[in-house]
């Protein structure tokens, strides 16, 4: 076989491996961006912050209305715009693994709160999305997404933590899982 030949062949089998592997790596759900941005792409929106225009990053956690453990990152800017991504979990889970310490009254009228609370917030319903209420329940220059899994969130703050401390831009994306 001549020279240029089995070059092109060899070039055309490394191509087609490359491609291979490239088509089974799972996503990356957190990358460098060319951008002085963090970007955030969710299953139902975007999100861009330019880095320069962050005045601070948090996140804590907290209990809603007896009813709902919240772990919630926020972004302010030197704009009027915050940024607010949430975990949710219903306090039952707490307080059926013992975590919240209470009378056994006290966890039977909390856990009725929280059914009720449910019933009237999502009847049925796994699919979680933030509902506003103007003006009475969200503040108007806020952007928020409810996360599916704690996992994701801390996932997120890391990206968020990184892209701040190192000035340098990353894309964050929601994997679904």
């Amino acid at each position: 076989m001549n020279r240029p030949l089995l070059s092109l062949i060899l070039l055309a089998a490394t191509l087609s491996v490359g491609h291979l592997n490239a088509q089974t790596q799972p996503p990356t759900p957190d990358q460098a961006s060319p951008l002085r941005a963090w970007e955030a792409e969710f299953e139902r929106g975007h999100y861009l912050v330019w880095l320069n225009s962050i005045s601070s990053i948090s996140k804590h956690e907290y209990v809603a209305d007896a009813a709902a453990r919240v772990v919630e990152v926020n972004i302010a800017t030197n704009s009027s715009v915050e940024a607010r991504f949430y975990f949710l979990e219903p306090v039952t889970k707490q307080i059926d693994s013992g975590v919240l310490g209470a009378s056994q009254s006290a966890l039977e009228k909390a856990k009725a709160v929280v059914t009720g609370v449910a019933e009237r917030v999502a009847p049925g319903s796994t699919d979680m999305r933030v509902v506003k209420n103007y003006p009475t329940s969200t503040h108007a220059h806020t952007v928020e997404f409810i996360l599916e899994t704690e996992d994701e969130l801390n996932s997120l703050y890391a990206s968020l933590t990184q892209a701040v401390k190192t000035g340098r831009g990353r894309k964050w994306e929601q994997t679904g899982e």
